[in-house]
């Protein structure tokens, strides 16, 4: 009897064991199905049968029914990068690859997933990106937009595009125009130009260097050439000779010799010998 006794209570223990688990299992799988958590970055929209909430749920930690679907939407900046081919002002056709970035407007999440869904970059933002880019790049001949107008082909793409999805909970941030592919034949024309441009530039800075080098050297002949009047009419007899005399010193192999009235050297009295005829001696 005992022993028939302690099988029962084995069973028993098991039995409820199983039946903790299962209630377990169900507790669990209750609170994952009532519990949505929304990731930082992120709304949640919230969607009931087909019914969508008005208000979107922010990042955190939510409660909801089993049966309501939470449709995350990211509202972090993103990038749709987009290649199109486009004509030119000259009707050339010119390969764009593009990069889109852009955000989702949390606030009108609900709008979007209502109207639209989750696939709003094919439905919304492509179409409207490809009928825009070729108008704007039709304004613009090809070489332009290769080179100098990058930028603004690329501003005005950005600037028609922000009103149209703005209204749609999509803000635009900016528009990058990565590359700009041509025709071979018409870039490598716009190559070779670009080239001939940069030697021009280079010659043209060249000769403006050379002439502003023959302007200094006219300006310093002129100098000299003015200098040269002014000392010519310096150089008197007056002056030469007090020059010649004052630099005498100057010359170590130079005798001072004194000169007489007459304007012969005092080497012996000349000027006693002319009144008397006679040279004594000395």
């Amino acid at each position: 009897m005992a022993t028939t006794q302690k099988s029962e209570d084995n069973v028993i223990n098991v039995i409820n064991t199983a039946r903790l688990i299962l209630l377990a299992g169900i507790v669990l799988v209750l609170l994952i199905t009532i519990i949505a958590i929304v990731p930082a970055g992120h709304v949640g929209v919230l969607n009931t049968f087909g019914v969508v909430s008005e208000y979107e749920l922010q990042s955190g930690l939510h409660f909801k029914l089993p049966w309501q679907e939470v449709v995350l939407f990211s509202i972090k900046t993103n990038e749709l990068k987009e290649t199109a081919d486009t004509p030119s002002d000259e009707g050339l056709t010119v390969t764009l690859e593009v990069s889109i970035l852009y955000r989702i407007d949390g606030t009108k999440a609900g709008e979007i997933f209502k109207t639209v869904g989750t696939n709003y970059e094919q439905v919304i933002i492509e179409p409207t990106f490809r009928s825009i880019v070729r108008g704007v790049t039709a304004e613009y001949d090809a070489k332009s937009i290769y080179t100098s107008q990058r930028e603004i082909v690329a501003s005005k793409i950005a600037d028609q595009l922000r009103p149209k999805l703005k209204e749609r909970g999509i803000l635009i941030e900016s528009v990058l125009l990565r590359s700009v592919t041509l025709p071979a034949q018409v870039r490598n024309s716009i190559e070779r130009k670009l080239v001939a441009d940069q030697e021009a530039q280079q010659m043209d800075f060249v000769l403006a260097k050379e002439q502003k080098e023959a302007d200094r050297k006219v300006i310093e002949a002129k100098g000299i050439a003015e200098a040269q009047v002014i000392i010519d009419k310096s150089l008197t007899p007056q002056y030469l000779s007090w020059y010649w005399i004052s630099h005498l010193a100057d010359y170590n192999a130079v005798t001072y010799i004194p000169v007489g009235s007459n304007g012969m050297p005092l080497f012996k009295d000349v000027d006693s010998i002319e009144e008397t005829g006679r040279i004594d001696a000395q």
